[in-house]
């Protein structure tokens, strides 16, 4: 299964992508971003990837430029059928993908799926108050602030909040 948009498609996470994940572990600047404090292994990652295409309350992708390279990843994750709901994050290989609307597209495709084909009312996601580029990218599909915690985060030079983002389906 693959999710189309104009420049880029969304295709289901292979443990041949290990090495983008590994390589996205490795740059400072977006593990900042994410708050990411682990440190992981090309096998530790292959055997994730592994153990996540049999969880039935997920879906993971690769992003993919329209010539196949992998450009990022994201998730749908801690999927509630009942309570149609599910978290999301995304993550861009590089910070040269970032800021030309390529996660943009991503995530407007993940809206798509999750609201037409899985037929879920709310998508949710976490993300910190100091990654103000992925802030705005959610709003701009249409995310909003719900909650907003404190200080939970200490980075190199203070503290960063917590922010939580929701989006509902129109028709909800």
């Amino acid at each position: 299964m693959n999710l189309t948009a104009e420049r880029i498609f969304l295709r289901p996470l292979d443990v041949t992508d290990a090495h983008v994940l590994f390589e996205q572990t490795q740059d400072e600047t977006l593990r900042y971003l994410t708050g990411t404090t682990a440190t992981f292994s090309i096998e530790q990652i292959e055997q994730h990837i592994l153990s996540i295409q049999a969880d039935p309350s997920r879906f993971d992708f690769a992003i993919c430029l329209n010539s196949g390279e992998v450009i990022g990843e994201c998730s749908i994750l801690d999927i509630e059928a009942e309570l149609k709901q599910a978290g999301f994050r995304i993550s861009m290989r590089a910070l040269p993908w970032t800021g030309q609307g390529y996660g943009t597209e991503a995530i407007a495709c993940i809206i798509r799926f999750c609201f037409e084909e899985l037929r879920l009312h709310q998508l949710e996601l976490e993300v910190f108050s100091h990654n103000e580029r992925a802030i705005a990218a959610y709003k701009k599909v249409g995310f909003e602030i719900v909650q907003r915690n404190v200080n939970v985060m200490m980075n190199e030079h203070d503290f960063a909040d917590e922010i939580i983002m929701r989006k509902v389906a129109i028709n909800s």
